[in-house]
């Protein structure tokens, strides 16, 4: 059966509502751990986040940016401006995440974990705005790239 412009975009938005999900569990993954600091912490669960923060977010951001953006642009290329200014949140969250990734490794393998309060003001200036991200791209982008009856 051959896909149609509607298939094409409803897997389209499957798949990035799948990543949307994956990125809200790493922001509630990320509160916990910020607030389990400085002595609840989890060393062994806090790398995985870790490690998992880094390759989630580049995953889901080579799906938008190499399948989703392009979809959105054939439905309306006035939405280019917006696009730019997502990809670039999307390289400051992976230099964050990065960061975030060399900060718990240090906290945790430190003998005496002292910088608990930057790690999680760290945490935080993470996923509180990825949340308003994946809001805005679930308010603003999904629609756009769900088809309508209409259409």
């Amino acid at each position: 059966m051959p896909r149609t412009p509607e298939s094409v975009y409803l897997e389209g938005a499957s798949v990035f509502d799948a990543c949307i999900l994956a990125q809200f569990d790493l922001c509630r993954r990320l509160e916990t751990l910020a607030d389990s600091l400085p002595s609840q912490v989890d060393t062994w669960a806090a790398m995985i986040l870790a490690k998992q923060l880094q390759t989630t977010l580049r995953r889901c951001h080579r799906l938008e940016e190499r399948v989703v953006f392009p979809l959105l642009l054939r439905k309306d290329s006035r939405i280019q401006t917006v696009l730019d200014r997502l990809r670039q949140e999307h390289q400051e969250d992976e230099d964050h995440a990065r960061d975030i990734h060399d900060s718990v490794h240090a906290f945790v393998t430190a003998a005496h974990r002292q910088d608990a309060e930057r790690l999680g003001y760290m945490l935080r200036c993470m996923f509180m705005p990825l949340r308003r991200h994946l809001a805005f791209e679930c308010d603003y982008v999904l629609p756009i790239l769900r088809p309508t009856a209409s259409q």
